[in-house]
């Protein structure tokens, strides 16, 4: 027999109703929505989003820009190039020291052939060159260039009125600060030059292209020519004397090409003389 609700209560029992239309709870604390809100509010992370967003945009803006700069072959891209936008351009940095007016060949040259990199990067007029080598330049080296520029032309009186070509300024400058006697001596040298026993056509290459730029040596490509080839061993000359060479690049890679040839005749020659000395009969 059941124990009734009244038996429940002599034993000092009470039964408790079961709790109805109440949902259940987790005992579990809720971290999917804990996290779900953190930081939903924070300033910080809001700004880095922001300043993320902005960098974002400003590189696709910039990329978009280069590819509508670089050339294409179609008509329309052609017409798009030659309209507002600006040429594609690589910047270059050049560190152009202060010439201090000092006489010694070897820094006039650094210094001039500094200035002449920079100037085949950017298009300057002969009048715009010789302003910013001055800029590039000690003050009393410009006190010096005015009073040349004086001395040429009497009705030239200032720098900016003045109307020289960047090469007389360059060979201007060279006479001015060269050591006495130091142009002489490299034009010497220019008119004797002759490749050496030892010297291969690279290193007197670079030597006759040295001499060319130090003497100021401004003559027609054909004339180069003849002097370059003057210059060589007997037999790179004869090798090359009938060839069409349209410029000094052309005639430096024909004297490689003999030059190596000649050399592998050589190694040739000297390995075949030295198998038939080790196979001859002794004596």
């Amino acid at each position: 027999m059941s124990s009734t609700r009244s038996g429940y209560k002599e034993l000092g029992l009470e039964l408790v109703e079961p709790l109805q239309d109440q949902p259940r709870k987790s005992r579990w604390p809720p971290m999917a929505d804990e996290k779900k809100d953190e930081g939903a509010g924070d300033p910080i992370k809001i700004l880095l989003e922001e300043a993320l967003e902005r960098q974002r945009n400003t590189m696709m803006d910039s990329f978009a820009q280069i590819l509508q700069r670089l050339p294409r072959s179609d008509a329309s891209a052609s017409r798009s190039y030659s309209g507002n936008a600006t040429p594609f351009k690589v910047q270059v940095n050049f560190e152009i020291p202060i010439f201090e007016g000092k006489i010694d060949a070897e820094v006039v040259d650094k210094w001039l052939n500094m200035l002449e990199g920079y100037f085949s990067v950017h298009e300057f007029s002969s009048r715009e060159k010789i302003v910013f080598a001055l800029l590039k330049a000690a003050p009393h080296v410009k006190d010096w260039w005015e009073t040349y520029c004086e001395q040429k032309d009497e009705t030239t009186s200032s720098l900016f009125s003045a109307t020289p070509t960047w090469n007389s300024f360059r060979d201007a400058i060279k006479e001015q600060y060269y050591p006495v006697g130091s142009y002489e001596d490299e034009y010497i040298k220019w008119t004797t030059l002759r490749q050496g026993r030892d010297q291969d056509v690279p290193e007197f290459t670079n030597l006759f292209h040295t001499l060319r730029t130090k003497s100021g040596i401004k003559d027609m490509e054909q004339h180069l020519i003849l002097k370059y080839r003057g210059c060589m061993h007997k037999y790179i000359q004869e090798e090359i004397q009938f060839l069409d060479i349209p410029s000094l690049g052309t005639a430096y890679r024909y004297a490689v090409k003999v030059e190596q040839k000649f050399k592998q005749k050589k190694r040739d020659f000297g390995s075949a003389n030295l198998k038939q000395g080790k196979g001859a009969p002794k004596t």
